[in-house]
């Protein structure tokens, strides 16, 4: 009579222990196996997306195209700039937000897009930090705070001094509500508690223009735009709002310098990926910017004013974070609206 065959005993040369333990290493290969590694693996095999959520021929679009073409050098792919301007950048990177996280469409970030219009906009349609993985600093954009050169104040401490002495009598230009010069200004405001009210405009253009005419005597504006009016004699400057003085004015000195001491307010590029992106892209696109860094083509922008910043993914996070959180105090203590 043939006996039964124990559940433990093989079965076709194989025990049932032997069937599940290789069944287990089968599945785990195949989790290691995921589709992400296996995109990391041959990264980059096409062309390269770089959404740029801001109009041709601006500030942003002069960073981005030597940066796209430094990044594919050091991949040796194509990386295609794409304009997608609109809304304050909130247009572009929500497009970004919502790509495939295959490491095929790369998002060049600011202050607006992921620290600052989330406080200033009801719904930006993305979420700058679940719906993102940073992958670099690319350069801070320096605000350099001017006086007419009729203005009596040399220093920041006397223009402090005379605003405190004549609450309310002095007026600034705003360049654009909610920019970089504009929370640099509240900023500044809030901290030494200045009345000094702002006359609001539509672009930085015709704010510099009525502040040349003398129209205004103070204006914040970022360093590229003033330079050429400090050389030139028109526009007096009194301190910078970097943490280290300006690589383009080093003969001016920071506000925390000027007695403000742990005061910042800078404005940015970065570059992101969509969330989920594999680790793996992101270490490779990290590596790619540190090398574009490094090119003629995005140094030379450091005469006007911008200042090159690699780093880590790790430290670009954390840098969003603390910026998201100082503004948007700043922006619901000074009530300040997008337009």
């Amino acid at each position: 009579m043939k006996q039964s065959r124990s559940s433990n005993e093989p079965h076709g040369g194989v025990s049932r222990r032997q069937f599940l333990t290789a069944s287990a290493a089968a599945l785990a290969g195949a989790a290691v196996a995921r589709p992400g590694q296996a995109w990391a693996a041959d990264y980059p095999a096409r062309a390269i997306q770089f959404i740029v959520p801001f109009p041709a021929g601006g500030g942003t679009d002069l960073v981005a195209r030597p940066l796209a073409q430094g990044i594919g050098e050091a991949l040796k792919q194509s990386v295609v700039v794409i304009n997608k301007g609109g809304a304050a950048g909130n247009i572009g990177t929500q497009q970004a937000a919502r790509s495939a996280p295959d490491g095929y469409t790369v998002a060049l970030g600011s202050t607006g897009t992921h620290t600052v219009n989330q406080s200033l906009y009801e719904n930006i349609g993305y979420d700058p930090v679940k719906d993102f993985e940073p992958v670099s600093m690319v350069c801070y954009y320096n605000n350099v705070l001017v006086v007419h050169p009729s203005f009596p104040a040399r220093t920041l401490q006397e223009l402090v001094a005379l605003i405190k002495a004549n609450p309310g009598k002095y007026f600034y230009g705003i360049t654009q509500n909610g920019s970089s010069a504009h929370l640099a200004m509240e900023l500044l405001k809030a901290t030494a508690g200045l009345d000094l009210p702002g006359v609001p405009y539509k672009g930085a253009a015709a704010a510099v223009n009525d502040f040349l005419g003398g129209q205004f005597p103070i204006l914040m504006d970022v360093v590229i735009n003033q330079q050429q009016f400090i050389h030139g004699g028109k526009s007096r400057p009194l301190a910078v709002t970097s943490a280290q003085r300006a690589q383009a004015l080093p003969d001016v000195p920071t506000v925390a310098e000027s007695g403000f001491p742990g005061y910042q307010a800078i404005g940015w590029n970065g570059v992101f990926v969509p969330a989920g992106t594999p680790a793996a892209i992101v270490r490779t696109l990290n590596s790619a910017v540190q090398s574009a860094l490094k090119q003629p083509a995005l140094a030379q922008l450091t005469q006007n004013g911008l200042e090159l910043h690699g780093g880590t993914p790790e430290e670009l996070g954390r840098f969003v974070a603390s910026e998201s959180e100082k503004w948007r105090a700043l922006i619901k203590n000074a009530d300040i609206k997008a337009t």
